[in-house]
């Protein structure tokens, strides 16, 4: 039963990150908040989705190598 219950957290986890970021995006944008709401928002995507982490990491690496 744990297993269900951590693949679901996974699976809502995954369908819903966009859809509230972009929530977030236009929350920002109709509530005319300043401008460094929108780059913390985009600082969150970049630190918290995982493609993105690995392929900071990966080119880190690449580099690194060089």
């Amino acid at each position: 039963m744990k297993a269900v219950i951590t693949a679901m957290w996974q699976l809502f986890q995954g369908l819903l990150f966009y859809p509230v970021m972009i929530g977030l995006f236009l929350w920002v944008y109709f509530t005319d908040k300043h401008f460094i709401f929108g780059l913390l928002i985009i600082a969150a995507i970049l630190w918290l989705d995982p493609i993105w982490r690995l392929m900071w990491h990966k080119a880190v690496e690449f580099f690194k190598t060089r």
